[in-house]
């Protein structure tokens, strides 16, 4: 009979590390964006039809960023889930 060795703790923190530096990624983003919205309307570092055209192109491009955070978030929601489980089915199934 083979054994598997998971580290269930390891898989826990790893995933719970991966949503916290999601979240501070989508922080990251935010500010990213706030920035470069207000580029050609408040702050106007860069002003005119090119200014405004760079911040229409990146916020279309806005998507694909939170939708990568949301995958990343997923992955590390998925590895605490199975920690979970496995945790579980051990208990259910040890014997001492």
């Amino acid at each position: 009979m083979s054994e598997i060795y998971v580290d269930t703790k390891k898989m826990r923190e790893s995933g719970n590390e991966i949503i916290n530096l999601v979240e501070e990624f989508k922080a990251i983003l935010d500010a990213m964006f706030t920035r470069i919205e207000n580029v050609p309307l408040n702050t106007k570092e860069w002003v005119g039809d090119s200014a405004t055209l760079f911040a229409s192109l990146a916020n279309k491009d806005k998507v694909q960023y939170y939708n990568y955070a949301t995958s990343l978030y997923k992955y590390g929601k998925y590895l605490v889930d199975c920690a979970d489980y496995f945790d579980k089915t051990i208990d259910s199934v040890r014997r001492d």
